[in-house]
């Protein structure tokens, strides 16, 4: 009872924060397939993997280093795998909501109800590098421990509209030879590298854990 007493205390006193959401245990998973944003138990306690990189060591081998962030505490800590080694991930139950805008928070809106609710930058998945790809009303799933915020995701792609970017070298370009890219402008202010067949007015897919160009779409 006291930590949902502190988790709603977290809150302004505007805004209610959503039901007590429960969690359950997932199967263990390799560390081949997890994502930034993931929610671990790990060493008797329960992490936000913030930060992912994979590094390559002779004779093959390869691991991979997690940041990770404490759900229950402000703790961080880095830890090395090994690839195809398990970790034990938690599946919370998820609650979406609706982008409204940033300044030194997040603020999203609930869809049904019209309620707004603020959260930390802090647990925002996608970093600083994804606040341009923000848009209005991008539906984000924000997950919570004992009603405790944990984490807020953006989807994994989303499509965006190119509105600046350099002309294409040529007008028969082949897409499948497009190997040379710049830099174009997207309708939310982000900006992205692109193949150079794109043009002005092409809606395109952009990868938002990567921030990378996928494809034109269709």
């Amino acid at each position: 009872m006291l930590a949902i007493s502190k988790a709603i205390a977290s809150f302004p006193a505007t805004v209610r924060p959503p039901p007590r959401i429960t969690w359950q245990r997932c199967l263990q998973t390799s560390v081949n397939t997890v994502k930034r944003g993931a929610v671990l138990e790990h060493k008797d306690k329960i992490w936000v993997v913030s930060g992912i990189t994979h590094h390559t060591q002779g004779r093959g081998g390869a691991h991979y280093k997690f940041d990770l962030r404490s759900v229950l505490g402000t703790g961080r800590i880095q830890d090395r795998f090994n690839s195809g080694s398990l970790v034990e991930v938690l599946e919370l139950d998820a609650k979406e909501l609706h982008f409204l805008y940033v300044d030194h928070e997040l603020h999203l809106i609930d869809p049904e109800t019209f309620e707004e609710h603020v959260f930390p930058l802090n647990i925002f998945n996608g970093g600083d590098k994804a606040i341009p790809f923000l848009r209005d009303a991008m539906p984000l799933s924000v997950l919570f421990h004992e009603s405790r915020p944990v984490v807020v995701k953006m989807p994994e792609r989303g499509t965006f509209n190119v509105v600046n970017c350099p002309p294409a070298a040529s007008s028969g370009t082949n897409e499948s030879k497009g190997t040379t890219f710049k830099d174009a402008e997207l309708d939310t202010g982000a900006h992205v590298q692109v193949p150079e067949f794109v043009n002005v007015g092409d809606d395109i897919i952009v990868d938002l854990v990567e921030h990378k160009y996928v494809s034109r779409s269709r």
